[in-house]
């Protein structure tokens, strides 16, 4: 996704796309920094990899905190993306990690399995397929049978608490989970239509899941907020995606967090980021 991302949002955004060391030919938000020293770690979806932003929250930490940042989110991430062993080692070398409430939807159930790719893709267990989880959700819902979707519903709810859950247990430096999202995690689960299963980002997330992880890390912010959107892009003929094109004629983003967003996110986050790293490293 952040090839696509650029490539979508030249010229007008440069993400600094980068290779990370030991992560293969994954791209990421740059610059990365170098390991010797210590820095902190951001993992997410692409509300943390900052598209339409010049500034991610992590780019504004790093600059109040005096520390290099890295940022390792990727656009369609999932909650075992951080559990890959090449992510994993990175991120234990880490002082601090920020990692981002991803979206419920890139998770496994009984029919589908992403634990391989960690993000919204896997295999479909009847057939050895690759598919977007969602697709296969979507199918899930077609069917009108609200006692199976909810079953399914409570398969990837699981799935995400464990896959955090875990991610908690193994990652052996302090880690601080991020709520970052235009709603709050309470709302009543409504199977009759998609978004009432979904709601807003992070898609499939109450909070009864957030109850259930937020206690096995370090620390717990809930960013909620609205500030700057809906953000206005760039004049366009046509609308790009993940865009909606005004009759104005300008490209209006509606869905990924605004620089505001960030700004926000980053005035929360300080404090607690800062209380962590006046503690001792933990190694």
């Amino acid at each position: 996704m952040s090839k696509l991302y650029q490539r979508l949002d030249s010229p007008h955004f440069d993400y600094r796309l980068s290779t990370v060391p030991g992560a293969g030919e994954l791209l990421f938000r740059g610059p990365v920094p170098d390991f010797e020293a210590p820095f902190i770690a951001f993992i997410g979806g692409a509300q943390t990899f900052g598209r339409f932003v010049p500034e991610t929250f992590a780019d504004l930490l790093g600059k109040r905190l005096a520390m290099p940042v890295l940022n390792l989110s990727i656009g369609g991430a999932g909650p075992r993306f951080g559990l890959l062993p090449p992510i994993r080692r990175i991120l234990a070398r880490a002082r601090l990690v920020v990692v981002q409430f991803y979206s419920g939807r890139s998770t496994s159930n009984s029919l589908i399995d992403n634990s391989k790719s960690g993000r919204n893709s896997g295999r479909v267990r009847a057939t050895g397929e690759e598919r977007l989880t969602e697709a296969v959700f979507a199918e899930v819902f077609k069917t009108g049978d609200q006692a199976y979707i909810a079953k399914i519903v409570r398969e990837m709810r699981e799935d995400y608490i464990a896959a955090m859950n875990e991610f908690a247990r193994v990652i052996g430096v302090p880690a601080v989970a991020l709520w970052f999202s235009r709603r709050k995690p309470d709302y009543v689960t409504e199977y009759g239509d998609m978004f009432g299963i979904n709601n807003l980002f992070p898609q499939l997330l109450d909070r009864e899941v957030v109850d259930r992880v937020r206690p096995q890390l370090a620390g717990y912010v809930e960013c909620i907020t609205k500030v700057g959107i809906p953000q206005r892009l760039w004049r366009a003929s046509e609308a790009v995606e993940g865009t909606l094109l005004g009759a104005d004629g300008w490209l209006w983003n509606e869905y990924y967090p605004s620089p505001e967003m960030h700004r926000v996110a980053a005035d929360q986050l300080e404090p607690v980021l800062r209380r962590l790293l006046a503690e001792p490293a933990k190694r």
